[in-house]
C-alpha cells in the first residue's frame, strides 16, 4: 500500500502579518489568504464570492472572521462559509448575496504554526 506524504510549505512568518492579521501568499494552489484568527492559523482561497476582491488584503475582525476589503462581507475561516453578506450600498441585498454567491464556500487548506511561521500541511 503506497503512502502519500507531502512536504510542508512555509507560507508566511507570523510576525509578517501586521495589524490586519492576513496576507496574500502565492502557492502551488494559486493565491491564498493566509493569516491568524484568534491565534489559530488559516489559509483560504483568496477571492471574495461577491465581486472577487482579494481577501488577503482584508482583515481579521475582532470576532475572528475574515472581512472583505471592498464591501465588508465576512467569512468563517474554519469552514470558508460567508457569515455576513456585503455591507454599505449592498446592505439591503446582503442576505440575497449571502444566500446565492455566499453558498459556495471558500476553499480551506490545512495549516499549522511552526517555528514562528504558518505552514501549509
Amino acid at each position: 500500500m503506497a503512502s502519500s506524504t507531502s512536504t510542508p510549505v512555509r507560507l508566511v512568518g507570523v510576525d509578517e502579518l501586521g495589524e490586519s492579521q492576513v496576507t496574500v501568499v502565492e502557492t502551488a494552489h494559486g493565491k491564498l489568504a493566509v493569516g491568524l484568527s484568534d491565534g489559530t492559523p488559516f489559509a483560504v482561497s483568496n477571492r471574495c464570492r461577491h465581486l472577487l476582491a482579494s481577501l488577503g488584503e482584508g482583515k481579521v475582525t475582532a470576532d475572528g472572521c475574515l472581512e472583505c476589503p471592498w464591501h465588508g462581507a465576512k467569512y468563517d475561516v474554519s469552514t470558508g462559509k460567508m457569515v455576513l453578506g456585503p455591507q454599505g450600498a449592498f446592505k439591503p441585498i446582503a442576505g440575497a448575496v449571502k444566500g446565492t454567491m455566499g453558498a459556495r464556500a471558500l476553499k480551506t487548506y490545512p495549516v499549522e504554526v511552526r517555528d514562528g511561521a504558518i505552514w501549509l500541511s
